[in-house]
C-alpha cells in the first residue's frame, strides 16, 4: 500500500483539481513530503515501539490512516492534500509491524511464513484496482478501497493477529 498510495495520494489528485485543488504538475512537487513523513515515522514508531507492543502501535496508525482518509474522502483543497500527504506518517511502520505480528508463535514454521508473508503483497494490485474505481466513481470517492484497507489492519491489529495456540496441538510434517 505504501507504493501505490504516494503517488495516487497526491501525483495523481492533481489530476481531479477539484479535489486538492491545484494542477498535477504543481501536486507531482508534494510527493516527497509523503515519502519525508513516511521516513520520519519509521524512525519514530521503531523508538515507540520499546513502550508500545506492535498491536497497540498498529492499531494506533490504522486509525489515524482510517482518519485521514476518511477526512480525505470528504473534504477537498489543501485540506484533502495534506490529509493524503500524512498518510505516510501511518504507513510508515504498517508493514514492518504487520510482518513481525504474523510470523509470531510460528516456531519452527517461522521460515516459511515469512515467504508466504513476502509472495502476499499485493500493493501494486490495489493501485490498478482504485485506478478502475476512480474511473467509475472519481478519484475521490476511490480513497473508499483503501480506507476499507485500514479497517482490516485495524482489525488485524486488535484480535486477527493473535496467535491461537494451533501449533501446540498439531504435530508438525517435514
Amino acid at each position: 500500500m505504501q507504493a501505490t498510495r504516494s503517488t495516487a495520494s497526491v501525483g495523481v489528485s492533481g489530476r481531479e483539481p477539484d479535489f486538492i485543488g491545484m494542477t498535477h504538475e504543481q501536486a507531482a512537487n508534494y510527493v516527497v513530503l509523503y515519502w519525508g513523513g513516511a521516513m520520519a515515522g519509521r524512525f519514530v514508531g521503531a523508538w515507540l515501539l520499546r513502550w508500545i507492543s506492535p498491536g497497540r502501535l498498529l492499531a494506533a496508525v490504522s486509525v489515524g490512516a482510517l482518519v485521514l482518509a476518511g477526512v480525505a474522502i470528504i473534504s477537498t483543497g489543501h485540506l484533502a492534500m495534506w490529509c493524503l500527504i500524512a498518510v505516510g506518517l501511518c504507513h510508515s511502520i504498517m508493514f514492518p509491524t504487520i510482518f513481525t505480528l504474523g510470523i509470531r508463535g510460528l516456531g519452527p514454521l517461522t521460515e516459511e511464513g515469512s515467504g508466504l508473508l513476502i509472495m502476499a503483497i499485493a500493493g501494486g494490485a490495489l493501485a490498478e484496482l482504485q485506478g478502475k474505481l476512480a474511473d467509475h466513481i472519481g478519484l475521490q470517492l476511490s480513497y473508499v478501497l483503501p480506507w476499507a484497507c485500514y479497517l482490516f489492519i485495524l482489525f488485524y491489529a486488535v484480535s486477527g493477529s493473535r496467535p491461537t495456540g494451533a501449533l501446540d496441538d498439531e504435530p508438525l510434517v517435514g
